[in-house]
């Protein structure tokens, strides 16, 4: 019997094949790929859209105020909505005491109630307004900090509820202690109108998201006439003043 070179190399390499012989493998269909092989891999899109979404312009703003004035602190809220390139129509609104001067406990009542001697009212104000928030230095300054110029109209509700009153019963004269809550079942509503002035700035990226604010404003609420006294022979004619602003918030 004759073997051919070539067939004795053919078989010899078969059997190599077989034998599992170093450096020779075979691949198997759906199996892992060699060392050497390259691998792709392909990253989703969902997070590069979900930054995109958090970079989006933000047209409305809302959220709450904490605020310092001569009378002392005061809480409110506002809602603010872009009606054209920098510009911004807003709403707020807080509630705060007012007086025009210090008012401490100096006496007591009946012997046993801490009050002040010469008050004779507790006062409140609660400006409603609308204004008209201008961006400055819009294409100068940093997206990071936002100042504006803002001014307004005003609607004041101003609240009196009394708090000492000289009062007839049985034909004589008595001095009355008006508790906090109960003065409000005799309290007396006026409105007025006013106007509102003041400078500001938002701190923090531009688009949806949180967003923190700070003001100052000047509010002119005139009441006319004689004015409204919390302290005897001490009217208040004008419910205005300064008032410095912390706002803490939510853009969309």
């Amino acid at each position: 019997m004759n073997i051919r070179f070539t067939d004795l190399r053919s078989v010899v390499l078969f059997l190599a094949i077989m034998l599992g012989a170093p450096g020779v493998q075979a691949q198997v269909p759906g199996g892992d790929l060699p060392p050497t092989d390259t691998t792709i891999l392909f990253r989703p899109v969902r997070p590069l859209l979900e930054d995109v979404t958090n970079q989006a312009v933000a047209y409305h703003q809302a959220g709450m105020s904490l605020l310092l004035s001569s009378s002392g602190w005061a809480v409110g809220g506002y809602y603010g909505t872009e009606i054209g390139t920098g510009l911004t129509l807003g709403f707020d609104m807080f509630i705060s005491g007012k007086r025009n001067t210090d008012e401490f406990d100096n006496a007591l009542y009946n012997g046993l109630i801490p009050v002040v001697a010469d008050k004779v009212n507790r006062l409140f104000v609660m400006p409603l307004t609308i204004s008209l928030q201008y961006r400055l230095f819009r294409e100068t300054l940093q997206e990071t900090f936002r100042p504006f110029l803002t001014f307004g109209a005003v609607a004041g509700t101003i609240l009196k509820t009394p708090y000492l009153r000289i009062e007839n019963i049985d034909y004589y004269e008595t001095l009355r202690y008006y508790e906090f809550f109960e003065s409000f079942g005799h309290a007396t509503t006026y409105l007025r109108p006013g106007a509102m002035i003041g400078l500001g700035a938002v701190f923090g990226p531009v688009g949806k998201g949180s967003q923190v604010g700070v003001s100052i404003r000047y509010f002119t609420i005139p009441f006319g006439g004689k004015g409204l006294e919390s302290i005897l022979d001490k009217p208040i004619t004008d419910f205005g003043g300064l008032v410095i602003g912390l706002a803490i918030g939510t853009a969309w």
